[in-house]
């Protein structure tokens, strides 16, 4: 094992809310604090900070050699890339040390236009290993913050990349890995990719066959404090507490106990958590039970909030003491001092001067001339009184009037103000270089700071040579997705006219053993659709795939994620021609990320939570490029390592071929659909009704726009109907809608 002492102390990363909990955090011992301005934060309810106090944060954790990250983890629509850069201009000029970004154009557009930024790649980017990470460092991106669901060993992986790696320690968990939920957006109309999640996972269901309400997708909090010694071991870069919404006690009191910890493992080489501090934390607005989250499990009832979500009660004793050690009353922040002293220097005839010394740096002001009294000279009184008012500012006398040195000659007269004046011009003057000294300048040419540790980027990526997907060159062409075998042969007895691409799942590929005669018989183009996420244990299923790419029975892959687009994207240059398809899940939202996944793929399946209007414009601002458009099929809300089998102890996992479903009621009687992908010991959270596009028209004039029909849970009734319904619809056939439930989704307005 190697020794503490050749480790580097991870970063301690702390959130904050408003000024309070900033200040808060900063008191007890964070090393970073991360925040978000008034938009593009994924806590859009938060207090939040606007853009005055963000700059005076960074400038006031600079002088502590404190870093400053905001948080633009949102999906970013093409209207709004123009605000966030202006946005974030002050902000860059100002010092910021980081961003931590979900969107792949945002990160691409921040790259070229604050070159000195640091880029970090959110968790809502569901970032699972080492090729997602050389997708990301192709983009610029330093550090990724890994999906919270990865064990020890997959984040000792990721780490081996070179990459900095910064990990959850303590907080909410969401069900669903994060930035894969649109549970808030489809049923309640807020957006978790828009910050607003109004999370629905809190709430009661029943489970299939019962009538008791339970908590089944609501997971414990985070608590590790006792496994900071492993954390520490697998080399992790910053530690990381969940918390914006959270009140500043929480932030802080949080904040302390793990600072005293990682503390004092690196300075005894073992920790003991004393029964006080476990206290502490389970005072500070946690729900009923905390679990350590998935660093040593996988998935489990142990795990989920079962009989209640909801936040167990608060100890005034323990809110008290935190606010008296680190957020001082109400009316005055505890703040953190720098101890200054002054020599002033008044001489009758001579510029009036003062230094200015603390913080391990050394400053010089100089005035007006001192003029000759015509009644009452200047006193040391006065200048004392002067130079003490040192009010808001960082710093403070370094022992009342013990740091302050008055020369006075002659009989010198200086007003009041001019003192105060020339007190204010050394003082920031004293700031500044300290700034400098730690490695920070308030320049306009950005920051100066960030600069060291940027990664280039890959400039160019190489675009491999394959022949694009088909287009629709005018014929009224679609796709259809198949969910098993029943589906399959259903759709290739109608013998569609039009049917120009059919995907298959990955798990239908791997383990049903008709499909290779069903597949022989098919003259239609048959594409594999990867799993939804994909871990380490299930890596190996992607060599299977590409198996079939290289000998052409199948001709490509539709890809749910980074890691697989990253490694099918490296096959394709190494020879072997098939195209990529990048679903829904690899969000596209703007021109920019378009442009970027144009490099890696052939094709783009347009955002499920955008509008009509929104996907209209991506079609006529990249003409070049590919897309295909969902018309019918059920949303995916969540994808989630954690099982609802599981949680009801039903699990099915010795069925891997297996599809299996079950269902959640929800409190309006809804039926949520769940489908369980034993195959790669995943589940999937379905809408409770298909989207079903009918009005077609205007998307018939873009030739580089296909259709797309998903079959998930439908029987063969239900196939034959969709397949027979779409078949007509496309063709032209003007036909009335089927009576079956559906919802158009966000065809006539985007999520906000």
């Amino acid at each position: 094992m190697t020794s503490v002492r050749s480790k580097i102390k991870p970063e301690l990363l702390a959130p904050a809310g408003n000024l309070e909990s900033f200040y808060g955090v900063l008191n007890a011992g964070a090393d970073a604090v991360y925040m978000a301005g008034n938009r593009f934060g994924a806590r859009a309810y938060a207090d939040n900070f606007t853009d005055e106090e963000i700059i005076g944060c960074i400038r006031y954790a600079h002088l502590y050699k404190k870093k400053i990250y905001l948080t633009v983890n949102t999906l970013i629509k093409n209207e709004e890339m123009n605000d966030l850069v202006l946005f974030l201009t002050p902000l860059y000029n100002a010092g910021l040390d980081g961003v931590i970004v979900q969107d792949l154009g945002v990160l691409n557009v921040l790259k070229s236009t604050f070159p000195k930024l640091l880029l970090h790649a959110s968790t809502q980017l569901s970032v699972t290993g080492e090729g997602a990470c050389a997708f990301l460092k192709d983009l610029g991106v330093c550090r990724v913050v890994p999906a919270r669901e990865l064990d020890l060993s997959e984040i000792s992986r990721i780490k081996e990349t070179g990459i900095e790696v910064e990990c959850f320690i303590h907080g909410a968990m969401c069900y669903s890995y994060s930035g894969q939920c649109l549970f808030s957006s489809c049923l309640g109309g807020r957006s978790g990719n828009r910050g607003r999640c109004a999370q629905p996972c809190r709430l009661p269901y029943c489970l299939e066959g019962s009538s008791k309400e339970i908590y089944p997708l609501s997971l414990k909090d985070m608590q590790t404090v006792d496994l900071l010694p492993e954390l520490i071991e697998a080399g992790i870069d910053s530690f990381k507490i969940e918390g914006r919404m959270k009140k500043p006690e929480y932030a802080a009191g949080v904040t302390a106990i793990y600072r005293k910890y990682i503390d004092e493992y690196f300075k005894k080489g073992s920790i003991n958590v004393s029964d006080r501090d476990r206290k502490v934390l389970n005072s500070l607005y946690i729900r009923s039970e905390v679990s350590g989250g998935y660093y040593h499990k996988y998935n489990g009832p142990d795990m989920i909030s079962i009989n209640s979500p909801s936040y167990s009660g608060t100890d005034e004793e323990v809110l008290n003491d935190i606010r008296r050690k680190f957020l001082g009353d109400s009316a005055e922040r505890k703040l953190k001092k720098i101890r200054v002293t002054f020599t002033a220097t008044f001489v009758e005839g001579e510029d009036a001067s003062i230094t200015a010394e603390g913080g391990g740096a050394y400053a010089f002001a100089t005035g007006k001339t001192v003029e000759t009294a015509s009644s009452r000279p200047i006193s040391e009184g006065d200048v004392l009184k002067s130079l003490g008012k040192l009010g808001n500012t960082v710093f403070c006398l370094n022992g009342d009037n013990d740091g302050i040195r008055v020369v006075l000659s002659g009989s010198p007269y200086y007003s009041l103000k001019d003192i105060n004046e020339l007190r204010r011009s050394v003082i920031e003057e004293l700031e500044e270089i300290i700034l400098q000294n730690n490695g920070y300048s308030h320049l306009e040419d950005g920051n100066s700071a960030a600069s060291d540790n940027a990664p280039e980027g890959n400039e160019s990526v190489k675009k491999a040579e394959v022949r694009p997907p088909s287009k629709r060159d005018g014929a009224n062409t679609f796709a259809v997705s198949v969910n098993d075998i029943s589906q399959l042969k259903k759709l290739l007895d109608k013998n569609i006219k039009g049917l120009s691409r059919i995907y298959i799942t990955e798990k239908m590929y791997t383990c049903d053993k008709d499909l290779f005669r069903i597949l022989s018989e098919c003259d239609v183009p048959v594409f594999i659709q990867t799993a939804f996420i994909r871990r380490d244990r299930k890596k190996h299923l992607r060599e299977y795939v590409l198996g079939g790419l290289k000998d052409k029975s199948i001709k490509g892959v539709c890809v749910r994620n980074l890691e697989d687009l990253k490694f099918f994207y490296d096959a394709k240059l190494n020879g072997s021609g098939f195209e990529i398809i990048c679903d829904a899940p690899v969000y596209s939202w703007n021109m920019d990320t378009i442009d970027v996944l144009d490099r890696f793929s052939d094709c783009t399946v347009l955002p499920l939570e955008l509008s009509a209007g929104a996907h209209k414009e991506l079609l006529r601002s990249r003409n070049c490029h590919v897309f295909e458009k969902v018309i019918y099929g059920r949303y995916p809300l969540m994808q989630s390592a954690n099982c609802i089998f599981n949680t009801s102890m039903n699990c099915q996992r010795k069925k891997p071929e297996k599809t299996h479903w079950t269902l959640l009621k929800d409190r309006t009687g809804r039926n949520i659909p769940v489908m369980a992908d034993c195959l790669h010991c995943h589940n999937t959270v379905y809408n409770t009704v298909p989207l079903s596009i009918y009005k077609l028209s205007d998307y018939m004039s873009f030739e580089n726009c296909t259709f797309r029909i998903d079959l998930t849970d439908e029987d063969d009734a239900k196939t034959d109907a969709v397949l027979d319904y779409y078949s007509s619809l496309i063709a032209g056939n003007i036909s009335e809608h089927p009576d079956w439930e559906y919802t158009t989704g966000f065809e006539k307005k985007s999520t906000e």
